[in-house]
């Protein structure tokens, strides 16, 4: 960390002193990260991200993820199974990029394809959050994430390859997310791919709707717009506008109008069969809008994997709260910029949420605790749960009923199809192999889970001291 650019850790918050920031607002521009995604993957086969494995512990900071090399230019596609689909999730990073306004990114979104479960995710990141930039040839420094990109593409020689390589770089360092591919776009861009669909279909509801309001995509010529709840038509205009629009209104609301309208043009894709095309022919009518790194001899393989996934989305947004709780703080620096600071433990949720680990997409897991001492014995089968289920991305993990004291804790496995995830589980845990303990039940019991976890006087919650 640079002196005047400090970030340390109180009580679960990202702390900041005096962080020299540039001031001024940024001109907001729209480019809602999916959108982008899915119509680019539709016209360009783009299907996407790699594996993403936080190895996040409940109540860890972030910053103890061991900080990696940057990300290579191109990366290497997951390996086919035997059935010619891909056993690994796709990650992809979309920026949104404001050429008006510095090159800096109104939108930063990350979206995975899981050939698992056969859904996609979409995270978006505020705008304002503050995090560390990884320069490649200097000592880091604390700015907003929406900095990245221009950093990288005046250290790079003004290439945008440069740019997306410092935002990749920034992701694995600072959340230990890995990209396999990029798209980059302004908001002409994302016009022309929406009026390329045809339009789209927009349900807005109350909270997020927009009253007359005086918009330009050109800083030259514009017209008055306004987008009241219930169903709206949208062409490409449009459509931006509705995602850029901020007046009154935070960034993270914002972001909510971008994934609405993500929403929109994927149920499009899907429903007009544009997914189902040829997408080397689509990609070479339509590669002008788009910026890209993902080579042509794998679009057909991607676009039959976004194919597969049916449309399936859910999206979330590191602006979001949990259970109550704020996820970004407001903060003003030293130098007089506002800020976003964020919580630790909720950014390691929604990222557990986002980019699950989907190697067992069929485990149950009990946990029951023979701990001994009832109270501190519920609070550490209650923590193993969280870390299974958010850390780990094990899809359904419950609780049994309290056992006899036990010395030493054990993982029994109930059917021989899941020794693999039991090992895994003990592996996590720090137990030895031997710890793991079969007892197999008959074919027809659905009753027993297919793994239990005993919880041990020996137990110590994953991460802690």
């Amino acid at each position: 960390m640079t002196s005047g650019g400090y970030a340390g850790r109180r009580g679960g918050y990202r702390v900041v002193r005096g962080s020299p920031l540039a001031t001024g607002g940024q001109r907001a521009l729209f480019v809602f990260a999916l959108l982008t995604f899915f119509l680019a993957s539709s016209y360009t086969g783009i299907a996407l991200l790699s594996r993403v494995t936080p190895a996040l512990f409940p109540g860890r900071s972030l910053k103890n993820v061991a900080v990696v090399a940057a990300l290579d230019k191109v990366v290497t596609v997951p390996n086919a199974s035997a059935a010619g689909s891909f056993t690994n999730p796709i990650h992809i990073l979309i920026l949104g990029v404001d050429i008006s306004g510095g090159n800096n990114t109104d939108v930063v979104m990350v979206s995975s394809t899981d050939p698992v479960t056969k859904k996609t995710t979409l995270l978006s990141f505020p705008r304002d959050m503050l995090i560390d930039i990884n320069p490649k040839d200097s000592r880091p420094y604390e700015d907003r994430i929406n900095t990245s990109y221009e950093t990288g593409l005046r250290a790079g020689g003004n290439s945008w390859q440069a740019g997306v390589a410092q935002v990749e770089r920034d992701l694995k360092e600072d959340f230990n997310i890995s990209i396999d591919y990029a798209v980059v776009l302004d908001f002409k861009g994302v016009e022309g791919l929406v009026d390329a669909l045809g339009g789209i279909t927009v349900d807005i509801p109350q909270e997020l709707s927009v009253d007359t309001w005086l918009y330009s995509d050109d800083n030259k010529n514009a017209r008055y717009v306004a987008f009241p709840p219930g169903i709206n038509q949208l062409d490409g205009y449009m459509a931006v506008a509705f995602g850029r629009h901020r007046e009154q209104d935070s960034d993270l609301v914002r972001v909510k109008r971008q994934q609405l309208v993500v929403k929109a043009a994927l149920e499009k894709s899907f429903s007009a069969g544009i997914i189902a095309r040829n997408p080397l022919e689509l990609w070479n009518a339509y590669n002008g809008l788009v910026k890209t790194d993902i080579p042509t001899t794998q679009l057909a393989p991607l676009a039959d994997l976004l194919r597969k996934t049916n449309g399936s989305m859910q999206s979330y947004s590191l602006g979001d709260p949990v259970d109550g709780v704020p996820t970004m703080i407001p903060y003003t620096t030293a130098a007089g910029a506002a800020v976003l600071q964020w919580n630790v433990e909720n950014v390691q949720y929604w990222l557990s949420r986002a980019f699950p680990v989907t190697r067992y997409p069929d485990v149950a897991v009990e946990i029951e605790n023979a701990y001994g001492d009832p109270a501190l014995g519920a609070s550490r089968t209650a923590a193993l749960g969280r870390f299974l289920k958010y850390s780990k991305g094990l899809p359904t993990v419950f609780y049994g009923s309290d056992l006899p004291v036990q010395p030493k804790t054990t993982v029994v496995v109930s059917r021989a199809s899941h020794r693999q995830a039991a090992e895994d589980i003990a592996g996590w845990l720090g137990l030895p192999r031997d710890r793991v303990v079969n007892q197999f039940v008959p074919d027809d019991d659905t009753q027993t889970p297919d793994v239990m976890v005993v919880v041990g006087q020996d137990f110590r919650v994953p991460g802690a001291n």
